[in-house]
Parts: structure tokens; C-alpha cells; sequence
């Protein structure tokens, strides 16, 4: 079955991604107060992850959603682009330097528009929608969209863990009017 194909694929992508470099994200996000996720078409893997950032307790908001305030200097903002080439990613990344405001790049492409910017923080091996790639056979950003998801999500893992009770308190502040 592809599944297997794809459940290879996520294990030899991960496998790419030093544990140190997921520290570092780590201790970049805990150093700041505020953190904004930009969301775009990667299937919400940003905006889930900006509400697990609030449900284990931190001030966190998805960028362009209607009650998200404005940035401000020593705010952290949270891209992610495969091709590093996505105009409204890249606008946005230079409008926060700007500002004051420091980043944590997700990419596939250091040398991309995104990558001349900031210089990823983690980079996913994967295909973009500009490049096919010999490490998969899933179309376009597929095994790039996957990994966003498992690494937000070991993000989130090792923040929780580092709190007692923190699975029940996140369920506290999971949303209650459904």
C-alpha cells in the first residue's frame, strides 16, 4: 500500500533534522512573550500549531486573523515555505525584520528569497512547488506540508513535557464552545 511509501518517506525526512536544531526553536519561542504564526495554504499546519502554543499556555496569534494585534519590536514570527519563494511569506518575514521582530524560518530552500532573509531554522529536505525531489514520490509540497505538521507537533511534545500536569492544563484551555 502507499501508505507505507509515505510513512518511509516522513521517516527518512525526519531522520535530516538534527535535535539540536529543534532545541533551538525551542529556546527561541520560549524566549519571547508574543509569538505570531503566519498562515498560509500549508493545510493549517500553521494555524494548529499557533493554538497549541496558546493551549500550553503561551501568548500566540495567527497573522492575518481579525483579533490578531499588531506586531511589535522583540515579537517572534513563525514562517514556514518549501520554496522559500512564496510572495506573501517573504513580504511579510522582511516587513517583521523591519519592524524589530525576529524569526523562525521553516524552508526546503536556503538559497531561496525567504532563505536571503533569514537563514532557516529548520530546513525539510522535500519537493516545492517549483522542484521535484529525488526523497519523494508524493506530489508537490505533500512530504514538506507532512514533516510542518511533525514538527510543530515535537515542538509542542517537548514544551508539554517539561510541564507537570501540562496535558491537563492544555485541556483547560482547549476551546469550549463547540
Amino acid at each position: 500500500m502507499r501508505m507505507n511509501t509515505i510513512i518511509e518517506e516522513l521517516d527518512r525526512s525526519s531522520k535530516t533534522i538534527a535535535p539540536e536544531k529543534l532545541q533551538e526553536v525551542i529556546k527561541k519561542i520560549k524566549e519571547h512573550k508574543r509569538i505570531f504564526v503566519y498562515r498560509n495554504l500549508i493545510r493549517s499546519a500553521s494555524k494548529a500549531f499557533a493554538m497549541r502554543l496558546m493551549q500550553i499556555g503561551l501568548n500566540s496569534y495567527v497573522v492575518g486573523e481579525t483579533t490578531t494585534p499588531s506586531v511589535q519590536e522583540g515579537d517572534l514570527l513563525i514562517v514556514a515555505s518549501a520554496s522559500g519563494e512564496t510572495g506573501s511569506v517573504c513580504m511579510t518575514a522582511e516587513s517583521a525584520v523591519k519592524q524589530g521582530v525576529d524569526l523562525i524560518v521553516i524552508s526546503s530552500a536556503p538559497e531561496s528569497t525567504l532563505g536571503k532573509i533569514h537563514a532557516p531554522d529548520i530546513e525539510i529536505e522535500a519537493a516545492t512547488k517549483f522542484a521535484t525531489s529525488k526523497v519523494s514520490v508524493q506530489p508537490l509540497g505533500s512530504l514538506f506540508e507532512q514533516m510542518l505538521l511533525m514538527v510543530f507537533d515535537t515542538i509542542i511534545l517537548e514544551m508539554s513535557e517539561e510541564k507537570e500536569g501540562s496535558n491537563e492544563d492544555m485541556a483547560k484551555r482547549h476551546a469550549s464552545l463547540e
